[in-house]
């Protein structure tokens, strides 16, 4: 995906990096990330630290962490994850609960859309649980449409795509 800082007028968003320990504890431990990504049983400050070189040193993972530009603070994460059961990345989003309802999160998610698709002429798909209606929500916004139901791991899924040539 590449190392390039993207920047809107509010946001910059940068890569994942073991310094963004504190705030990726704080982030996977929200009742929100709990309820609709999962536990990922991450509860220490070295576990935060652990996971997150684990995620850098994975090629299918790409973790952005998208930061307030006025104060410079992590306020959420965007990512684009190859999933094994999808043919292209899905793009994913996590949000303090502080900082939702601002347009954070579609001003993160569209630019790292536009630099995803300035680089790829492909489609992207996203994944939610179908009772996410703020998930569900914020990915018609940015122009992915409802595909389909799967169903993974025990759960149904809701599946939405965008294509290159939609964008």
């Amino acid at each position: 995906m590449g190392v390039k800082i993207l920047r809107s007028p509010r946001l910059y968003v940068n890569d994942l990096s073991p310094q963004d320990a504190p705030f990726l504890l704080e982030l996977l431990n929200t009742p929100g990330f709990m309820q609709f990504i999962g536990d990922r049983g991450v509860r220490t400050l070295k576990e935060a630290e652990d996971f997150s070189i684990k995620l850098r040193d994975n090629p299918a993972i790409h973790y952005r962490v998208v930061f307030l530009q006025s104060i410079n603070i992590p306020i959420g994460i965007i990512s684009i994850v190859q999933r094994d059961y999808l043919p292209q990345p899905d793009i994913g989003f996590a949000f303090l609960p502080s900082q939702s309802g601002m347009g954070y999160a579609y001003e993160a998610a569209s630019l790292v859309l536009d630099d995803y698709f300035a680089n790829h002429k492909a489609p992207i798909f996203a994944t939610t649980l179908e009772h996410n209606v703020r998930s569900i929500s914020l990915l018609l916004r940015l122009g992915l449409s409802f595909e389909r139901s799967i169903e993974r791991d025990q759960q149904q899924l809701q599946l939405y795509k965008k294509d290159p040539w939609n964008h």
